[in-house]
């Protein structure tokens, strides 16, 4: 039986991220996931028909939840300064949700995994979207950069990216941009809509991106 009892905010490692999930392509067999919460992705990915799934997750007592899900193997700790062993090109997909904005070095954590990724593997993850009106108003109108519990201004969050600077990353550590897809809220999606999607980049509050590896590493 899995152990419920998660850590303050426990919604956070619980939630199920279906926007994100909806970018993979094809079949996955072999997927890696940083920050994979309480494994609640990968166990999705399983029952897809994914038959090895490795998460690795800082929180040894999320990662408890995540190894009672019955994943191949979970692995504990940072993953800046873990020292993985896996071969190189050995994962069909890997998993960035909500991590990378996390990291201090997100660059050549990127370029350290694409390594483990085969040859146009796929890439797919999540990144807040810091030119969110919630941000950008009243940074421009009061001066105000207020870090909160959750959302955009997360206080854990130590790099930030716009849509632009989030494709950056990605081609900079040898990733092809194939998809990037904006999440709203409610009433921010009705507002793009009537706004013929002019004021997206302000209104989006997550983007959604898959990406491929490519041949070149990158250049950061």
């Amino acid at each position: 039986m899995i152990n419920n009892k998660v850590p303050a905010n426990g919604a956070y490692y619980t939630e199920l991220r279906t926007p994100m999930l909806s970018l993979i392509t094809g079949t996955p067999k072999r997927v890696l996931e940083i920050g994979c919460a309480a494994g609640q992705t990968l166990a999705q990915i399983s029952e897809r028909g994914a038959e090895y799934t490795v998460g690795i997750e800082r929180s040894p007592q999320v990662a408890e939840i995540a190894k009672a899900r019955g994943l191949s193997k979970v692995i504990v700790g940072d993953v800046e300064s873990l020292d993985l062993d896996f071969e190189p090109n050995s994962f069909d997909l890997l998993i960035a949700g909500h991590v990378l904005e996390h990291l201090i070095d997100p660059w050549t954590t990127l370029k350290k995994l694409r390594h483990f990724l085969r040859d146009d593997g796929q890439l797919i993850g999540a990144l807040p979207n810091i030119r969110h009106h919630s941000v950008v108003f009243p940074l421009m109108l009061t001066g105000k950069w207020q870090y909160e519990e959750s959302g955009v201004m997360d206080w854990t969050h130590l790099r930030f990216f716009s849509r632009q600077t989030a494709v950056d990353l990605l081609q900079s550590t040898g990733f092809e941009v194939q998809e990037l897809v904006p999440e709203f809220g409610r009433n921010s999606q009705i507002a793009n809509r009537l706004t013929c999607r002019i004021f997206e980049n302000l209104l989006a509050y997550i983007y959604n991106f898959s990406a491929v590896k490519t041949n070149a590493d990158g250049h950061y």
